[in-house]
This record gives structure tokens, C-alpha cells and sequence, in this order.
């Protein structure tokens, strides 16, 4: 990997980070390393080894794939933001989400009927 790609690892691993209102400090206690090591992942533009990037991937909720390139496989960049976002919700907002989306599927459903009955 180039060092550009190390740098935006690194980025997505601080963005990832700053969703969940964490730090590197935790992150490095996570991992049983020290958090120079993780600073040093960006000042040098590395990579953290492979094992370690499951770890982080992991630590996150996010998958490797995004980890490495930025994209989740079959996924937009929305989506992904939506789904950062649903992970910081408490449990009470998530089930008012829930309804929500609920009541939008009905209502799209009487829209999909109605409009296949006047065709």
C-alpha cells in the first residue's frame, strides 16, 4: 500500500473515532498497544498490520474492506453514514426510528397499490 492509503486509513480509523466519541487512547487500550502507535501510523503514513486492522475493524463496528479502502462492499457512502449514525442512537431513538419507518413502508405500499390499480 502506498503511503497516501495509510494516511487514509488512518483518517477513516480517527473518523470512526470521533462518530463514536472515543479516542485513540481507548482504541489503543483495545488493542494492548501503546497510543504512539497509533500516532505513529499517521505521522509515518504506515499501514497497522493486518492482524491489527481486524482488531480496529472490529473495535469500530466497521468491516475490513471499509477499514482499507473507504467502501463498503454493495454500499454508498450514505449508507454508511446512516448506518455510523444508527450506532450512536440509545435504544429508545432507535425504536422511534423503527416506527418511523414503519409507517413510511405502509404508506408506500398504498401508494404502490393505488398506482398499480389505476394502471
Amino acid at each position: 500500500m502506498t503511503e497516501t492509503n495509510g494516511l487514509q486509513i488512518v483518517k477513516r480509523i480517527d473518523d470512526e473515532l470521533r462518530y463514536r466519541g472515543e479516542t485513540r487512547v481507548e482504541l489503543a487500550k483495545f488493542l494492548g498497544i501503546k497510543p504512539q502507535n497509533i500516532s505513529a501510523w499517521y505521522t509515518r503514513g504506515t499501514v497497522p498490520a493486518g492482524d491489527i486492522c481486524l482488531k480496529i475493524a472490529e473495535y469500530l463496528g466497521i468491516s475490513i474492506e471499509y477499514l482499507i479502502n473507504g467502501k463498503e462492499p454493495g454500499s454508498s457512502q450514505e449508507e454508511h453514514w446512516l448506518l455510523s449514525q444508527w450506532k450512536l442512537l440509545t435504544d429508545e431513538q432507535k425504536s422511534n426510528i423503527r416506527v418511523l419507518l414503519e409507517a413510511w413502508k405502509d404508506i408506500r405500499q398504498k401508494d404502490e397499490k393505488n398506482n398499480s390499480s389505476q394502471a
